[in-house]
């Protein structure tokens, strides 16, 4: 009996170790608006981590029956909806700041849409991942209406609004 238990743990064990463990997703991005009205996003590494890969995608917020999956979020399929990938060779190392219509001039940018404004009705979804086998990802969701609320000097991340300080001390929680 004792050998049939042993099998079976080792069984666990090793099908645990096949399938692997996905990248965290950390409150490392903050959406707050700019001193000329814009959305700005500061992407917050841990550490000196660079940032490898970073994404901007759009989805329509639908009412959708009671017990339907929900959608993912995608590329936007029309020109009316924005959205931008970036990637290559490390785009950043450390923490880097910028317009979310307006990715740092040294990153390769595929960018999709032509509108160049938050919209109501839409989640707004914004990534990075560190390059190689990193063990996390920065991520934020938000909606114009999330940022529209925002008070003077505050910013948008981890599903609430809060001040630069306060994200600051989420990201070195999240490391």
């Amino acid at each position: 009996m004792r050998r049939a238990w042993r099998g079976a743990v080792l069984a666990l064990a090793g099908a645990g170790l096949l399938t692997g463990c996905s990248a965290a997703d950390l409150s490392l991005i903050s959406v707050g608006i700019g001193a000329d009205g814009e959305p700005q996003v500061t992407m917050a590494p841990c550490g000196d981590d660079a940032i490898g890969t970073a994404s901007f995608f759009v989805r329509e917020l639908a009412t959708l029956p009671p017990g339907a999956p929900q959608p993912t979020v995608t590329t936007p399929q029309t020109a009316s909806e924005e959205g931008w990938m970036a990637g290559g060779s490390p785009l950043a190392t450390g923490r880097v700041t910028f317009s979310l219509y307006s990715p740092p001039a040294s990153w390769a940018v595929r960018e999709w849409g032509a509108e160049r404004h938050l919209k109501p009705g839409r989640t707004y979804s914004l990534s990075f991942h560190a390059p190689g086998f990193a063990d996390y990802s920065g991520t934020v969701r938000f909606t114009a209406e999330d940022l529209a609320r925002l008070g003077p000097g505050k910013v948008w991340a981890g599903g609430r609004a809060m001040s630069p300080k306060k994200f600051r001390k989420l990201v070195a929680d999240e490391c």
